[in-house]
């Protein structure tokens, strides 16, 4: 998994292309000028897997996306690290046919790590950092059997003491969706994210992942999916993971998620189960 050397000459591409905006749209839908119910797109959303769509959500209508529950558990060089966190939520808002804004809202979360040689618990709670996402769709929004979109996000030092690294974070993905025979559905995602490590320096993450989901019965569908990020810098550590979830429409603006996120690197979390539900107005 990874990244092309076209990658980066391919985002910024599709990052001119979505400042500078898809013709004029005919049907004159914006934020103010809501596109009428019986229009609406089927509901697509970016939770629970890590691979996020190409597809934006319908000018002038709204979604939430909210983690309910996610637990997180790790075990690496004698420290057991528990990560609890409740009501997750991102707000997805519909600006234009091709565009959208997210804001990503940690709302509390309790982190426990506790030294198994000394029997040592430190216990610290708080809300995360507030981040916030721009999605252009580049093609395939309405119809076809591809789809392609553009991520651009910034998260910012605004969480509790003890809970972020007090740093702005971003990066930008290059999202791809197809329809494949069977009807299959492939994510993937290509991308770059700016981080920072434990000695306060920043360096860029290649960020690859390829999800892949298939309607299991009635409103029950399923998804796996590779997640990866490579640290540019030699002393970071390689995030993968394997991730398998459900997700379950009840109607045509309501779903209900539920899954696990496996570590299959030293670098990743051990296993985050997790449980969510998304809806659309």
């Amino acid at each position: 998994m990874k990244t092309s050397p076209l990658i980066l000459p391919v985002l910024l591409l599709a990052t001119a292309r979505l400042l500078a905006g898809p013709a004029a749209d005919p049907s004159g839908y914006d934020l103010f000028h809501p596109v009428p119910a019986a229009q609406l797109r089927e509901m697509d959303t970016d939770r629970p897997d890590k691979s996020n769509s190409p597809h934006t959500l319908d000018a002038g209508h709204y979604q939430i996306e909210s983690g309910l529950f996610t637990y997180t558990h790790t075990t690496a060089s004698g420290v057991r690290t528990q990560n609890a966190s409740w009501a997750d939520t991102t707000l997805r808002v519909g600006l234009t046919p091709w565009a959208e804004l997210q804001l990503e809202l940690p709302v509390y979360q309790v982190n426990r790590a506790t030294d198994l040689a000394l029997h040592d618990t430190q216990r610290n709670s708080g809300c995360g950092d507030l981040s916030a996402i721009l999605k252009g769709n580049l093609w395939g929004n309405d119809s076809g059997d591809t789809a392609g979109g553009v991520e651009m996000w910034v998260k910012t030092p605004t969480a509790s003491h003890n809970i972020g690294n007090g740093k702005v974070e971003g990066g930008l993905v290059f999202l791809l969706g197809m329809k494949l025979p069977g009807d299959f559905d492939l994510g993937i995602n290509n991308g770059v994210g700016l981080s920072v490590n434990d000695n306060a320096t920043y360096h860029a993450d290649l960020i690859n992942s390829i999800s892949v989901s298939h309607a299991i019965a009635g409103p029950l569908s399923g998804y796996v999916e590779l997640y990866s990020s490579i640290p540019t810098q030699t002393s970071g550590d390689w995030v993968g993971t394997l991730d398998i979830g459900l997700l379950l429409m009840l109607g045509k603006n309501c779903q209900l998620d539920a899954g696990i996120n496996m570590g299959v690197t030293p670098g990743a979390d051990d296993w985050q189960p997790f449980l969510g539900a998304s809806w659309r107005f």
